[in-house]
């Protein structure tokens, strides 16, 4: 393991946000225990609380300790992961209601970036979201990230692929895109 990765992991073990790359964008994330980390994510974003975060998992057994999967939305995500698609599905109780805004539902997705899949096989699933201030365009290289958002704790260095935000589908009831 790197000595960036092994930092990135100290400082969430830590309570720490870190910035990470991904596929799509570069993303800012916490450790799901870490409440006050959680809590940062959205101050660091200005990002409303009623705006949930999706979290971010190496493989599909995280995936189904913290998501209810439908046969269909189980078949759905295989066919579709890793990758640039977050899928809404009915959460479990080890989801924070901080992650969830609230309510029964949670966004999932394991990334197709190699690093960052190293980070969630070591760190744990991640809350996380894209690496921005709300409303505006992500952020997709480190320089971005550490001039734009001085809060975050520590940035891992990385380059992102796609430049536009993951997909996301609504798998609670049948199939519905919310986002494309």
């Amino acid at each position: 393991m790197s000595n960036k990765l092994r930092q990135a992991i100290k400082v969430l073990k830590q309570g720490g946000v870190i910035a990470f790359p991904t596929e799509t964008v570069y993303g800012i994330g916490a450790l799901l225990s870490q409440k006050k980390a959680l809590r940062k994510i959205y101050q660091i974003k200005n990002r409303p609380r009623s705006k949930p975060l999706q979290i971010l998992v190496a493989n599909l057994k995280q995936a189904k300790e913290l998501g209810k999967f439908s046969p269909q939305a189980l078949s759905f995500a295989q066919k579709h992961w890793p990758g640039p698609l977050t899928l809404v599905v009915p959460k479990t109780n080890k989801v924070p209601k901080l992650v969830t805004a609230g309510t029964n539902k949670v966004g999932l997705r394991i990334p197709a970036h190699s690093l960052t899949l190293r980070l969630l096989r070591q760190s744990g699933p991640l809350a996380a979201t894209s690496a921005n201030l709300s409303g505006e365009k992500p952020f997709l290289t480190p320089q971005e990230v550490e001039k734009n958002l001085p809060k975050v704790d520590y940035i891992l260095p990385g380059r992102v692929k796609l430049g536009k935000a993951s997909k996301v589908v609504d798998a609670t009831k049948g199939f519905k895109i919310l986002r494309a």
